[in-house]
């Protein structure tokens, strides 16, 4: 073997070292031998792009960039050029400079051909942007490239879901777990659809592995919840506690688990411990008005304690929508967005001045109250204006609101509104 073959196959064994490395997530000992290797063997075209691709996946994003940056001054190929950019445009993305992450991943994909990291790339950065329609073709061309990765079907299940497009999202969803049966966020969404359409047991099939296995409280805590909720329409409330007390369990912090207990306890008629749970709940929340969910459920239990002026006072406080129904469904499936909790208090005052001032405490003193005022008004001018699908009304004006919308429009019909 000749010196530059000898050269040629110690370089071949040490980038099979730091691939090897790579798959098995050792990122620091690849770094390493990523310096040897280039100490040894020069700046060889493939060291180089493994030292981007370490960086960006050790997550030091900065460190990808600069790189990426070397290493276009001294690498000829397009192939290159194009996988450099393609690591630039994710560490550009996950910086949050999306433009740059876009313009990247144009430049990548002129260079370099139609790849499907490329593809999927700068589809990640259409989908934040809300380009839908654009990521929607870079997904379908990913796809085409090649239909054995959960990825490109998990985002656009993700987007026919945001659309309201239930159909095509389940299917997606459903394809890129069973590719990818780790895809946390797939397989709630999958089983939220299942959920609303009223398939109870699939939903539950679908969801028990993230509920018994899964270790990310962002997924496992709606799981548990959504679970929860589905055995108690099948008559299961010891099943649907247990569940709940998971959720309690997985999101210590969180109000959520105990106010699903609540109402656990109080389908199965023990107000007692469902105020115990309500209890619970309330110790992890800064203000009760920020989840009227706490008012209902004791409402609830105060009546079944044959207690109506306490169930009364409780009702009296409630505003807006429920948030646990949306811990549950998310955002998109959410099926108590657009139903008051409290059909003579549907303006939230609290959720309206996080709209207003980014944070209720942000409100100008005595803002709050006169907004209240205003609200409690509302029930008149609606009975006022019967025929009426829409009712402006004026918001408060004190010292410090100067910048705040002036009016509210109210779709009367729906319950929502609209600030302007």
């Amino acid at each position: 073997m000749t010196e530059e073959e000898t050269k040629n196959a110690g370089l071949d064994e040490a980038i099979e070292a730091i691939d090897d490395q790579l798959a098995d997530g050792e990122l620091a000992a690849a770094e390493e031998a990523i310096k040897r290797a280039i100490d040894s063997h020069g700046q060889a075209e493939e060291l180089l792009l493994l030292r981007a691709e370490v960086a960006l996946e050790s997550d030091d994003y900065e460190e990808c960039i600069v790189a990426v940056d070397d290493a276009l001054k001294k690498v000829d190929s397009d192939y290159a050029r194009a996988q450099l950019l393609e690591y630039r445009g994710y560490a550009r993305f996950y910086l949050d400079e999306l433009d740059e992450a876009r313009e990247t991943f144009n430049e990548s994909i002129r260079l370099g051909g139609a790849t499907w990291t490329g593809l999927l790339g700068r589809a990640m950065v259409h989908e934040e942007c809300f380009y839908f329609r654009a990521a929607m073709l870079d997904l379908d061309r990913a796809i085409a490239v090649d239909d054995q990765e959960a990825q490109p079907f998990a985002i656009r299940g993700s987007i026919y879901l945001r659309q309201g497009n239930l159909e095509k999202a389940e299917g997606d969803l459903a394809h890129a777990v069973s590719l990818d049966p780790h895809d946390d966020e797939s397989r709630l969404n999958l089983a939220r659809i299942q959920a609303v359409g009223r398939r109870t047991s699939a939903a539950i099939e679908t969801v028990e592995p993230l509920v018994e296995r899964g270790d990310d409280p962002e997924f496992v805590l709606p799981a548990a919840l959504l679970r929860s909720q589905l055995s108690l329409t099948l008559g299961s409330t010891d099943a649907a506690a247990e569940d709940a007390e998971k959720a309690a369990e997985v999101a210590p912090d969180e109000p959520w688990g105990h106010l699903q207990l609540a109402a656990c306890r109080l389908t199965a008629m023990q107000p007692g411990e469902a105020i115990a749970a309500l209890k619970e709940a309330e110790s992890k929340i800064d203000d009760l008005r920020d989840v009227p969910d706490a008012f209902a459920l004791r409402a609830s239990a105060y009546d079944q304690l044959d207690k109506p002026e306490k169930a009364a006072e409780m009702r009296a406080k409630l505003q807006g929508a429920a948030r646990l129904p949306g811990i549950v469904y998310g955002e998109w499936l959410n099926p108590a967005r657009n139903i008051p909790i409290n059909p003579d208090k549907p303006i939230d005052a609290r959720t309206l001045m996080s709209q207003i001032f980014d944070d209720p405490s942000q409100a100008p003193e005595g803002y709050e109250e006169a907004l209240n005022e205003t609200i409690d008004r509302i029930p008149e001018m609606i009975a006022e204006n019967p025929e009426a699908g829409k009712i402006q009304i004026e918001l408060p004006q004190v010292e410090g609101s100067e910048d705040a919308p002036k009016s509210l429009v109210l779709q009367v019909n729906r319950g929502q509104s609209n600030g302007k």
